[in-house]
């Protein structure tokens, strides 16, 4: 029986993952390179130290940047997107279902606490989990099991007793290494992916309520 629901961050409450490939895709181009989306998309949801863009830029163009100042510029930019992107379609309704059936409500991110713990705070949601697990928390990020088998022993739930929600292949990985039941929900930048590992594929939250992905669920279990 699901007893509580584990969300990604990162493109499945936010859409971080679209503006960070548009920004560093504009400085490739500043650079007369591009930058190929399907190289960029198979680093997503993992740990930010598994692709050097730096190195990759400097390898297609042949000049050495300051990193530096291109990190400046290129957060400056992403950074004034991602506060103006909203909270995706049926993730609040997911959340208040959630604790009216009163599951337990995780967060489980590649991405560090605090940039985690931030968004969900200037949203005025952060108080709507009960547990959130980064980076910071674990020795290896997705598609390492260990952050979702972390979130369900903090949840105080068995991981085959969870639903994990995710928008990346790294992510679906980690899910079911752990023992979850996996719902992917991809975002613009993941959906031509693989997610044939997912228990469940669906266009966005708000159009499959989580009654039926609880009930599906707890048929297979």
């Amino acid at each position: 029986m699901i007893e509580a629901i584990i969300f990604d961050f990162d493109g499945v409450i936010v859409d971080t993952e679209t503006p960070d490939y548009t920004t560093w895709q504009g400085i490739f181009e500043s650079y007369g390179v591009e930058l190929e989306r399907e190289l960029w998309t198979g680093f997503i949801g993992g740990g930010s130290d598994e692709f050097d863009v730096y190195e990759h830029l400097e390898g297609l163009s042949g000049i050495t940047v300051d990193r530096v100042e291109l990190r400046r510029r290129m957060r400056a930019i992403f950074l004034e997107e991602i506060e103006q992107s909203p909270v995706l379609p049926g993730v609040l309704d997911y959340i208040e279902c959630a604790k009216d059936m009163g599951l337990r409500v995780g967060l489980a991110s590649s991405s560090s606490r605090e940039w985690v713990e931030g968004h969900l705070g200037s949203r005025g949601i952060l108080d709507r989990f009960d547990d959130i697990k980064g980076s910071d928390d674990v020795d290896m990020v997705k598609p390492s099991p260990e952050l979702y088998l972390s979130s369900s022993r903090e949840l105080g739930v068995c991981p085959g007793n969870a639903m994990a929600i995710e928008d990346s292949v790294k992510g679906v990985t980690a899910a079911k290494l752990a023992g979850l039941f996996c719902v992917a929900v991809p975002n613009p930048m993941t959906e031509g992916l693989d997610f044939s590992l997912a228990d469940v594929r669906v266009r966005s939250l708000a159009h499959m309520p989580l009654q039926s992905l609880i009930d599906r669920a707890n048929q297979d279990s």
